[in-house]
């Protein structure tokens, strides 16, 4: 919360620091659009890619997750999707976290739903799951660049993008699965 004249009311609290910013900005010239690329270049470009496929066949979610789960043998996630390596792999619904000093995972386990999180070696952070309401299965995909290497938002998109392409060939396998992409 910023200031404490108006304990209750986040929305209109965050409009009025963003007008001050804003008239802040504007007297050195800048435009809020400016000040965003001058984030970019401190922190990187954070980019995301989010989609979801139909199954009304829980056996088939099943077994594509049990395949991710036993990649390369009983028990051994995949060290790699496409040309992508996997650096680390969190699975909330077997209780798996191999970012961990033990293997277990911070966040809680669900058993009842499938939840596993990739971190890639390249920076990029996907997560596929069960929709807990719909016959649905999903991943949200994120990549923030490092901006030391000058990255455009472009270059981090397009990246981005192929991983997430893997992500679908290799894991999801919609052809295989008859998995149904979301209409646009």
């Amino acid at each position: 919360m910023c200031g404490t004249r108006v304990l209750d009311k986040d929305g209109i609290s965050a409009a009025m620091v963003m007008s001050e910013m804003a008239t802040q900005l504007a007297l050195q010239g800048l435009s809020l659009s400016d000040q965003l690329e001058v984030i970019y270049t401190m922190y990187g470009q954070h980019i995301t890619n989010n989609s979801y496929y139909i199954c009304h066949d829980q056996t088939i979610i099943d077994n594509m997750f049990e395949r991710i789960r036993n990649s390369r043998g009983t028990g051994t996630y995949p060290k790699a999707c496409g040309a992508y390596e996997i650096k680390y792999i969190r699975d909330l619904t077997v209780g798996y976290d191999n970012s961990q000093p033990d293997n277990k995972p911070v966040l809680p386990v669900d058993s009842s739903s499938h939840m596993i999180t990739f971190t890639f070696a390249n920076g990029c952070v996907a997560t596929v799951r069960t929709s807990g309401t719909e016959p649905k299965v999903k991943f949200y995909a994120e990549m923030c660049s490092d901006p030391s290497k000058g990255l455009g938002k472009a270059d981090v998109q397009a990246e981005l993008n192929d991983v997430v392409d893997c992500i679908v060939k290799y894991f999801f396998e919609p052809e295989r699965n008859n998995l149904v992409p979301r209409s646009n």
